[in-house]
């Protein structure tokens, strides 16, 4: 293989890496924004992330005008959150329905008699509340609440006195649901959240408090927090299940292709040496255009079909134009089987590793160290002064 050819040889490899990088950049540009243009719309349908404040209670200080906090006794938070993943453009939300109810229990821990001021704040002013209730004991109250102010009581109660208190609603949210304890002391008393879902997999929220038990229910997770006395600067949340979004892997299996690429070569130029078959520079930018079909294919399918379905697709046409080609390029000594496996391998196996986070590095890992074992093994013997000698002679 003369210095030419080698040479020819790279830069098609280079142009079909430029190809794949502007892919990727009209993918990713497609993909972002198209979310940064659609989310607040699916907000609007479907309501931000929620984040719920526990109540305010004030008590006025006697002889002055000032007021000081004090904090629930209890607080037991029961969130019935129920997914539904909703695709628009090339972007998956996960939107989600939430069925919340909290019970407090207020407790006048002074020797006098005390207005206890109840502040329960909405988790956002543009949402829709339905079947909104709120219970003072055993009373529930008339109200005209405003989704910005939310509601405002008065709680009388007599030295040592308390009171339940229980609010429940139904409302709307996207991507993610955030208790937030609300003590300025870090002190909760009488903690008890339960968190149950539709699905089965949940992360939470960065610097968020761990749940104590996470039990699998049949329908989903049942996640709780449970404490006595806990003093924390954390809050309590999950993120919901982010479906894959085809735009965003279309681009990095575009940024990735030039890898593919390169292990097809040296799987071809392996093969054409030991069985001496005289392989152009032509051929390779035939495979490599044939390559970039697949991607091409795939990113302006996406749009159409399933994700799923647009993969098999393109992966039958590139295999099936890839393989034919080189079959009826270089002949009958040339081993198409093995290309096909090398294509299936290295353009497909690698690609749909895409789908399963966490496993792209891995299986290239794997890949990479099996072909290195099977090439060493097939040119162990391979005399490689006499190959390049040889075609030195034939280019001469």
């Amino acid at each position: 293989m003369t210095f030419k050819r080698i040479l020819a040889i790279t830069l098609i490899f280079f142009i079909g890496a430029a190809g794949w990088f502007v892919l990727g950049q009209v993918n990713w540009v497609r993909s972002h924004d198209t979310s940064s243009m659609l989310s607040a719309s699916v907000q609007s349908l479907w309501g931000a992330p929620i984040i719920q404040h526990a109540p305010k209670l004030t008590v006025k200080v006697p002889g002055t005008e000032r007021k000081r906090h004090i904090f629930p006794t209890r607080n037991q938070i029961r969130a019935d959150i129920k997914l539904e993943q909703r695709r628009k453009g090339l972007v998956w939300y996960p939107t989600y329905t939430v069925d919340f109810t909290a019970v407090y229990k207020v407790t006048n821990e002074a020797r006098i008699a005390q207005d206890i001021r109840l502040n329960f704040q909405l988790p956002s002013k543009q949402a829709t509340y339905e079947n909104v209730v709120l219970k003072i004991g055993n009373k529930t109250e008339s109200f005209s609440a405003s989704t910005g102010y939310g509601f405002q009581r008065i709680i009388p109660l007599s030295p040592q006195g308390s009171e339940i208190v229980e609010m429940h609603y139904q409302t709307r949210g996207v991507g993610s649901w955030l208790y937030k304890l609300g003590t300025a002391s870090g002190r909760v008393s009488g903690l008890d959240v339960v968190v149950t879902t539709n699905f089965d997999t949940v992360d939470f929220i960065e610097a968020s408090l761990s749940p104590m038990q996470t039990k699998t229910t049949e329908t989903g997770l049942a996640i709780h927090w449970q404490a006595n006395e806990l003093i924390t600067s954390q809050d309590i949340g999950i993120e919901l299940p982010q479906k894959l979004n085809p735009g965003p892997l279309a681009a990095r299996m575009s940024f990735f292709a030039p890898v593919c690429l390169l292990f097809f070569f040296v799987l071809i130029t392996a093969i054409c040496i030991t069985r001496k078959i005289d392989i152009h520079p032509m051929h390779y930018l035939f495979v490599n255009a044939g390559f970039f079909a697949f991607h091409l294919l795939f990113a302006y399918t996406i749009d159409l079909i399933n994700v799923h379905l647009a993969f098999a697709i393109a992966s039958i046409v590139s295999v099936t134009i890839v393989v034919s080609y080189l079959s009826s390029a270089l002949g009958e000594a040339f081993p198409w089987k093995i290309a096909a496996v090398g294509q299936l391998v290295y353009l497909i196996l690698f690609s749909y590793s895409f789908f399963v986070t966490g496993m792209t590095g891995l299986t290239v890992t794997i890949a990479s160290i099996v072909t290195l074992a099977v090439l060493m093994q097939i040119t162990s013997k391979t005399n490689w002064a006499k190959v390049f000698t040889r075609h030195v002679a034939t280019q001469g």
